[in-house]
């Protein structure tokens, strides 16, 4: 049996076939990874609000805040369901449809997800937001909403005894500009250019997911995230998300 025989035999190694399984495999398990962290993220948040709400019934009545702790979990609760969905096939697409919706009221949803962990840590949080109305982008939602937690996150890790968190935006060559700043010990310069990689990461048990998902999903809309150390310390990341034409 000739050489090139033999590589054709049954059982035989195929080294492109083999390249496609394992560039598969690697795939499938970026996704679920992606999906890992995507259940944790809301799992975390129902968590907390789950005791506020617990400790605000037993210290005195308060509907406002109560009712403001149950809309959390609602909508949580809602992008939990949408996480299980996409794991299941069978189940049907994904109701995040690509569609215009308001940065603006997006902000707004993630600044109230946020501000209870950030209370808790007794970091201070600032938001600065340019003009009134509405600022429509076309993307997907919930994707987007995931990629600023996501910054958020990873800025509020890197304050866990206190510090300022800014959160800005702002419109700019046709984009909407938002803005995570943290007043962390900042990004040492050589793993600023990794820290969107895979995986990647500097803190003790963290996956490395949170950056690379930010930016995954940011340019899923067709935006970009950048990072930038800020003089006075820590760091800067700016989200660019072009607006509904």
């Amino acid at each position: 049996m000739t050489e090139s025989e033999t590589s054709r035999a049954p059982g035989a190694r195929d080294p492109d076939r083999i390249l496609r399984l394992a560039s598969h495999m690697g795939v499938l398990s970026g996704l679920y990874h992606g999906l890992v962290h995507d259940l944790k993220s809301p799992l975390n948040t129902l968590v907390v609000n789950l005791e506020l709400l617990r400790s605000s019934i037993a210290e005195r009545p308060d509907v406002e805040r109560q009712n403001r702790y149950v809309s959390i979990l609602h909508e949580e609760l809602m992008r939990l369901n949408r996480a299980v969905e996409r794991l299941l096939p069978a189940a049907g697409p994904s109701r995040d449809e690509r569609g215009r919706f308001d940065l603006r009221d997006l902000l707004d949803e993630v600044v109230t997800l946020v501000s209870t962990t950030a209370r808790h840590q007794g970091v201070t949080v600032e938001v600065r937001s340019e003009g009134a109305g509405a600022i429509l982008v076309e993307g997907y939602h919930d994707r987007m909403r995931e990629a600023l937690l996501c910054v958020i996150t990873n800025a509020l890790e890197a304050m866990p005894r206190g510090g300022a968190l800014g959160l800005g935006l702002e419109l700019g060559g046709g984009n909407a500009i938002l803005t995570v700043t943290d007043t962390g010990p900042g990004i040492p310069p050589e793993s600023a250019e990794r820290i969107f990689d895979l995986y990647y990461t500097t803190k003790e048990r963290h996956e490395g997911l949170g950056l690379y998902v930010a930016r995954s999903e940011v340019e899923s809309t067709k935006g970009s995230v950048e990072h930038a150390p800020v003089p006075a310390g820590g760091s800067r990341f700016t989200l660019l998300v072009p607006l509904a034409t």
